[in-house]
């Protein structure tokens, strides 16, 4: 009996085809047998290669050479049909090697079985985008036009709802067969439609979205079609861009702003998916990457603003299809701008200000009370260096600047720019330095046209404020460690202001070293010093006191971040590599965050170094494990930056011996929302002769705790509660990404007005803040080798240039009682006196403090006050050049440029 060759292809099944044994059975009955072992054997291979199906087809390559011709193709399409779900490439390679066989075989072919054979491959998702040409050539060679044309047609619908995607030639091919069957463009659009209305989400190639814009633009779809379309959002590499334009072209988008249409979800579903779809965009090397939506989606918002106002799910643009998530502030201005609200998805999601390309004036987005201001900080960020644009240098002017002729950003300037103008009139010394640099930058001529009131503004600010607040909040000067100070003048007396190379915390000593020198200083005076010599070339160096001995440390490395090299200074020819070098480095190298809490024994012989007890002539050396508490009974001991709990030491050893319960002072219920900084816990017993500290202290200790949020997801603690050990609190938000509080100050001899102190940009520096986030001072830290110190950081310290190890600020003491007590209370007068002693007789300012505050007996302090005045008078020079430049007729411009807002 004769088998219909049609009858071969599987309807039902194709990854268990036995197409090829089949057609042995009935056309070559000879090798039936060896064609079933052929068939049976693809399961197995199959099965192995299954990771991998391209390793299966060649497997059955080397096959397919022992095979006579005539076999070939029921073998290959055998082959496709297993691969079929395996993916387009696999099966398509399979589909392709039967029609060459075909064709170079001169083999016949059976139309019907070609064509039933072609669906399965294209519904399967197999078939080869280049076997399209021959496929349709095959349709027209083997039917008449018409029925070639509904034969291209089925296979198109088959293809399209197949994972495969489609041709970028579909137009014109259809159009070809159109043509040949009589046909005019309107059946060429209809086929057109059908088939892209059924392409949801895949990858359709601009290019044919572009032809089907114009053909469907001429010949508009029903709308069965158009909801169809409206559906597609085209995968790939694209911005959706063509494909709005199609829509807009074909009447959907008409039909979606009249209502006749409604996309699955709504409206405002639809424009979120849009965005979550094209914000961000594969890359040809890997990786996605942002890109600019398409400015007809911009349109289209504003046109659907009635239909989208009208519907009540809340319109989601922040989210993407990739990890990310964004915002992108020209979506944002058009939604607002047609009044459609937005979900606010809070100032952790990046967004995207697109900056001289943008492509709307985003004058909505600017005037929103929520968004508006974070559209300003944005803007603003592009003129800082490693900005969003990744610009090295900060640019002047401001978010004017960039965004001309924009009232809502013009107004969130004005706010910023009257911040800074209030920090000079009245914050701390050091804030208004950073408000006048900051200033001095922002305000270009179009800034200044668009603040009106700006001149006005800076005439009333005068420095004064800022010197009489940071003279009544507390100078550094004001604490005192007169042994230190000593110690510091000898080396300053014997090799200058930079003779002191670094220091290092047994706590409660503290170990000064220079080149050749070093001299531990305690609080009840100095405990002992040492003469050493380095090896020439060492590119570090570190002296640490060990009851009653220094252990001296170096290395040759070219980029150190510690010593390996050591002997004990009264043993200087007796050299040795230490059995732990992690902690061998001057404070303020690699161990950041360490405070300088690193206990002396009980009995003073020994130096706690974390994983044990160093003592002197030993060569253990000293570990990272530095982080330690104590409360005069126990000691605890933790690696800075090591995410484990604190271990309770040995007393005599110093090994840890296992987690134990911390004082109760350390282990407080935290505040809702907030977390225990558990590396940033303090305590240590105050030492003799000591009975208080200006950092507070109870029943004998000092110490400190830090709680803190994160409210910007991903980022760093931004938000603190600094707590000390004698019960006072402070709130602290960071000014600077990074930025973390260690410890609160009272300033001495007057109201309660605790100080935050936070670190400084370089490892041990210091930077203190009033309660309401105003900068007082700053204090430069101790330079190593890894952070030099550069002329601009100011040296303004007790310890004669640079500023104590956190852990030591609690030894300080009172300088001048009676000088603070008349810093507490200064008068605006007496700061109007002092600045302008500063700017116009400087070499009586020394004179006219003595007149001015008698109180102040103590020449350091005195000077200190005379050098913040100098400051002040600084700061005043330049308000006052800002104020001529405000005032200044701007320069004619050219029309169409910036607008100023009273304009």
């Amino acid at each position: 009996m004769i088998v219909p060759l049609v009858s071969l292809v599987p309807t039902t099944a194709p990854h268990a085809s036995t197409t090829y044994a089949d057609w042995a059975a009935a056309h070559d009955p000879a090798a039936a047998g060896a064609a079933r072992e052929l068939v049976d054997g693809m399961r197995t291979e199959l099965g192995r290669t299954w990771a991998k199906p391209g390793r299966f087809v060649d497997a059955m390559a080397v096959r397919a050479r022992r095979l006579p011709p005539a076999h070939l193709p029921w073998f290959w399409d055998t082959v496709g049909h297993r691969l079929i779900g395996c993916g387009s490439r696999p099966g398509g390679r399979a589909y392709a090697a039967a029609r060459a066989a075909e064709a170079e075989h001169g083999l016949p072919v059976d139309p019907g079985y070609r064509k039933a054979n072609a669906l399965l491959f294209a519904a399967g998702g197999a078939m080869p985008a280049k076997e399209f040409k021959a496929h349709q050539r095959f349709l027209t060679e083997t039917l008449e036009p018409s029925a070639a044309h509904s034969a291209l047609g089925e296979f198109l619908t088959a293809w399209v709802e197949s994972p495969a995607d489609l041709p970028t030639d579909l137009v014109r091919r259809v159009r070809a067969s159109a043509k040949a069957a009589g046909h005019t463009d309107e059946e060429v659009a209809r086929m057109v439609g059908v088939i892209l209305a059924a392409a949801r989400d895949k990858v359709v190639p601009e290019a044919l979205l572009e032809a089907a814009g114009s053909v469907l633009a001429a010949h508009p779809p029903t709308d069965p079609v158009v909801a169809g379309l409206v559906e597609i959002f085209p995968a790939g590499a694209t911005d959706g861009g063509a494909w709005l334009r199609l829509l807009t072209g074909c009447g959907a988008a008409e039909a979606m702003a009249d209502g006749r249409v409604v996309p699955e979800g709504g409206l405002r579903r639809w424009v979120g998916h849009f965005a979550h779809m094209y914000q961000y965009a594969t890359q040809p090397g890997g990786g996605v990457a942002r890109q600019q939506l398409p400015p007809e989606l911009f349109d289209l918002v504003v046109r659907w603003g009635p239909r989208l106002r009208a519907e009540t799910t809340p319109l989601t643009v922040h989210t993407t299809r990739h990890h990310y998530q964004g915002v992108d502030t020209d979506l944002l201005d058009a939604c607002l701008a047609a009044g459609v609200p937005v979900v606010d998805p809070g100032p952790e999601i990046e967004t995207h200000f697109w900056g001289e390309h943008s492509r709307r004036d985003l004058a909505a987005l600017a005037a929103d009370p929520v968004l508006g201001p974070r559209l300003e900080r944005l803007v603003h960020e592009e003129l800082l260096p490693n900005g969003p644009l990744g610009r090295r240098e900060r640019r002047p002017g401001s978010a004017v600047t960039l965004l001309p002729g924009n009232t809502g950003i013009a107004r969130q300037v004005a706010r910023r720019v009257e911040a800074l103008v209030d920090t000079i009139a009245g914050g701390g010394m050091a804030g208004a330095e950073e408000a006048v640099a900051e200033l001095e930058l922002l305000l270009d001529e179009p800034t200044v046209a668009a603040l009106d009131d700006i001149a006005d503004a800076l005439a009333e600010a005068g420095a004064a404020g800022a010197l009489r607040r940071s003279l009544a909040a507390g100078l550094p000067e004001e604490l005192a460690w007169p042994t230190l100070e000593s110690v510091y003048a000898e080396f300053a007396a014997d090799g200058g202001p930079d003779a002191v190379a670094g220091v290092t915390a047994t706590w409660p000593v503290l170990t000064v070293f220079g080149t050749d020198r070093a001299v531990a200083v305690a609080p009840d005076g100095v405990r002992g010093s040492c003469r050493f010599a380095v090896p020439e070339g060492a590119t570090m160096h570190a002296v640490h006191y060990v009851g009653g001995s220094f252990l001296v440390s170096w290395t040759h490395s070219p980029n150190p971040y510690c010593c390996d090299t050591a002997c004990w200074a009264d043993r200087p020819h007796d050299t040795f590599t230490p059995d732990e070098t992690s902690g061998l480095a001057p404070f303020g190298g690699h161990l950041d965050g360490a405070y300088g809490f690193q206990f002396e024994t009980a009995d003073g012989t020994g130096r706690h170094g974390g994983e044990g007890v160093l003592r002197a002539g030993g060569r253990e050396g000293i570990d990272r494990d530095e982080l330690q508490l104590g409360d005069g009974e126990g000691v605890w001991t933790n690696a800075v930056y090591a995410d484990r709990p604190w271990q309770e030491a040995d007393p005599v050893t110093g090994e840890p011996v296992g987690p134990s319960p911390l004082p109760r002072f350390l282990t407080p219920t935290p505040e809702d929302g907030m977390s225990l900084d558990t590396e940033a816990l303090q305590l240590a017993p105050l030492p003799a002769p000591l009975t208080d500290s200006p950092l507070g202290s109870r029943d004998g200790l000092v110490g400190t705790r830090i709680q803190f949020r994160t409210r910007h997801r991903h980022h760093a603690p931004d938000h603190f509660l600094v707590e000390s050990v004698d019960g006072r609190t402070a709130r602290f938000d960071a000014d600077r990404q990074g930025r973390r509080p260690w410890a609160l100050w009272a300033p001495p001899e007057g109201p309660a007005q605790d100080v935050v102190l936070t670190d400084a940009d370089t490892p041990t520096g210091v930077r203190a803040y009033a309660a309401d986030g105003s900068l007082l001072w700053e204090q430069d830290g101790h330079h190593s080798p890894r952070h030099p110190r550069t002329e601009r950081r100011r040296r303004v310290t007790a310890s004669g240039g640079t500023a104590l190890p956190p852990a030591f600020w609690y030894l300080l003491r009172t300088r001048d009682p009676a000088g603070s007590r008349a810093l507490r209370t200064v008068r605006r007068e007496t700061a109007d006196t002092l600045l302008t002693t500063a700017r116009t007789d400087p070499a009586a300012l020394r004179a006219t403090v003595a007149r001015e505050l008698p109180e102040i007996t103590e020449p350091a302090l005195a000077d200190a006050v005379a050098a913040i005045a100098g400051r002040a008078a600084r700061v005043e020079d330049r308000r006052l050049g800002l104020h001529r430049r405000a005032t200044l007729p701007a320069e004619p411009r050219e029309s169409g440029g910036p607008l100023a807002v009273g304009e």
